[in-house]
């Protein structure tokens, strides 16, 4: 189970550019990403506008109200987002590696600090970001320089580009781009690869020979066919595939019930 500590003391204070998380206290706790933090904008919302310049200054937890017309409006709580929060909830140009997903291929790549991963496929950086926040150098190659774009931005404002050094961004073909990129890495092979597309057979050929002996690369299939057509063409190849693995991710609501005694008297009893 997952607690978020509650006791503020000694934490520093939102400031312009960054990114939070905003809890609607009057809906249940419903979540929204906010920022960059910019003096003079304004976010609103069905309990009022809040506007930017009234979080920065505050800290995790703190509360906010929002200003509606006739004065006071409701109240938000101010987060740090986590990791998580931040890959489901900021803006898309495509479907990212979910979480839990991308803890599974972690475990998968068996990496520790000061690897050296090679990932196709960038999207919306969710994988990227959690790649290199295991202390991993990402060398990312997506093939749309308009995705590559929003992908930087996107990591660029998590927690004020604290996974930007971590990161190496390059477009175009992985086939056509990793001979380039391997040249940059010590001993110019790399500690894991990973592959999210949707036909990595036409790109393992290229990439194998530049993993290191006994290390893995892990492809991220969405269908059962791919996987079979993947299977089939690493036969053909000095590859072994060890693993084959369906992620699945339950979350629980557990809440505290009042169970009325079967035996006491009721009304009517009485």
């Amino acid at each position: 189970m997952a607690y978020r500590h509650i006791i503020r003391r000694g934490f520093s204070t939102f400031k312009e550019g960054d990114v939070v998380l905003v809890r609607d206290l009057s809906r249940g706790g419903k979540t929204t990403l906010l920022g960059p933090l910019t003096p003079g904008r304004i976010h609103g919302s069905r309990i009022g506008n809040l506007h930017h310049a009234d979080i920065i200054g505050v800290s995790s937890r703190d509360r906010v109200s929002t200003q509606t017309n006739s004065g006071s409006g409701g109240q938000f709580m101010i987060h740090q987002p986590t990791l998580e929060e931040y890959v489901l909830h900021c803006t898309r140009q495509c479907t990212p590696i979910y979480p839990k997903d991308a803890s599974t291929i972690i475990s998968m790549l068996d990496i520790t600090a000061g690897d050296k991963i090679l990932e196709a496929g960038t999207g919306n950086a969710g994988l990227t970001m959690h790649l290199a926040r295991t202390g991993c150098m990402v060398h990312t190659v997506e093939r749309s320089k308009e995705r590559m774009v929003h992908a930087k931005k996107i990591v660029g404002e998590f927690r004020s580009g604290l996974l930007l050094p971590l990161v190496s961004f390059h477009v175009g073909v992985l086939s056509e781009t990793v001979d380039e990129i391997a040249q940059t890495v010590e001993s110019h092979l790399f500690d894991g690869v990973v592959l999210d597309m949707p036909m990595p057979w036409t790109q393992l050929p290229s990439v194998y020979g530049y993993l290191k002996p006994d290390r893995y690369a892990v492809c991220y299939l969405p269908s059962m066919s791919q996987v079979i057509d993947l299977v089939r063409a690493c036969q053909r190849w000095p590859l072994l595939v060890e693993d084959i693995i369906e992620v699945d991710w339950r979350k629980w609501d557990v809440r505290t019930t009042t169970i009325r005694n079967p035996e006491a008297p009721t009304d009517e009893a009485l």
